[in-house]
């Protein structure tokens, strides 16, 4: 099995005790702590599986991270996960949004018409951040995060992150 495979059943072991509304609720209106609690539990099982938080092309082709995701117009925040391609320094390929009415794919797969009504309203378009660093990625600008997602970012987002001197 993959270290993409192994990740993503991890995430499934995980997404067994969370509940989407409190998720929800914690992302948007109240404490933030169980929202950010989660993202630690996916970054944790991220960098068990990989044995770091670091990738560059050598790490593999497809990949999906922890993220933070924020519709544009919205505002709306969800923990979830972007899947990018190493290949091509982090280029976007889909996310997967645990939001109130559970995990939403945005790829189009498995999305039903109350998923797709559901990202149209609040994620579209979005932007979002993740936990690991990803080599000469150029996709998601971490200078500029919106402050309503920082707190989550804060232990993610390093000085390194953000200039890309990251040294091994």
């Amino acid at each position: 099995m993959d270290n993409n495979s192994l990740f993503i059943k991890k995430v499934n072991e995980l997404l067994k005790s969370v509940s989407y509304r409190q998720l929800d609720y914690s992302c948007n209106l109240g404490d933030k702590s169980y929202a950010k609690d989660f993202l630690k539990k996916l970054h944790d099982a991220f960098v068990d599986v990989y044995g770091s938080d670091y990738l560059d092309w050598r790490s593999g082709d497809f990949v999906d991270i922890p993220a933070v995701i924020r519709g544009e117009e919205s505002g709306k925040i969800a923990i979830g996960l972007v899947n990018v391609d190493l290949q091509s320094a982090g280029e976007h390929w889909g996310s997967f949004m645990f939001t109130e009415i559970g995990v939403v794919d945005d790829s189009g797969e498995s999305i039903t018409e109350k998923m797709a009504q559901y990202i149209k309203k609040n994620f579209i378009p979005y932007q979002y951040w993740y936990t690991p660093y990803i080599a000469d990625d150029h996709h998601v600008d971490f200078e500029n995060i919106p402050e309503d997602v920082s707190e989550f970012m804060s232990d993610y987002v390093s000085d390194e992150k953000l200039t890309g001197n990251i040294e091994l």
